[in-house]
């Protein structure tokens, strides 16, 4: 880490950091995950268990941070993070073991230091919702406890999710 690194955290530039994608490698359009339910993640029923939807949630929030941001171990050591600050889960439909199902992932609102991200699982044949989601994430410096502004590159990818957040 240089000298400027240890005064100023990579990730605050308002450039991409060198660890992150190039904007030019970076896709736009929602995220979106197949994924299909797993008997071991089923209640007696054989029916999703409703915390599970929030395995898959993260997971596609996995995908975001590793193909647009560069994943969160660098950005940490970049310092920068981002911590949830509140998830709400509505359920639809159920879902069923090995149903195939599609998390869709896009952006809901974008402020200064907040995003708030939306979540659709959908049944991937008939595209009908079995539970939305909306979660909001706070932008932090590492280790110091206190939100900070989206660098102009994070908020450029974010707001490359599209999503009723983008005009």
């Amino acid at each position: 880490m240089s000298d400027a690194e240890a005064v100023f955290p990579t990730a605050l530039t308002d450039d991409p950091p060198s660890w992150a994608p190039a904007s030019a490698d970076v896709a736009t359009g929602p995220i979106e995950l197949p994924v299909r339910v797993r008997f071991l993640e089923c209640d007696p029923q054989g029916v999703l268990a409703h915390p599970r939807y929030l395995d898959l949630f993260d997971d596609t929030y996995m995908r975001l941070n590793t193909t647009r941001l560069g994943g969160f171990a660098a950005m940490m050591r970049g310092g920068i993070e981002t911590l949830v600050v509140k998830t709400e889960v509505e359920f639809s439909r159920s879902a069923r073991a090995e149903e195939e199902l599609v998390v869709v992932l896009d952006l809901e609102r974008l402020g200064r230091s907040s995003v708030a991200l939306r979540y659709r699982a959908l049944g991937a044949a008939d595209g009908e919702p079995r539970a939305t989601a909306r979660t909001t994430y706070v932008c932090a410096a590492v280790g110091e406890g206190r939100s900070v502004a989206f660098p102009a590159w994070m908020r450029e990818r974010y707001l490359g999710l599209g999503g009723p957040g983008v005009a």
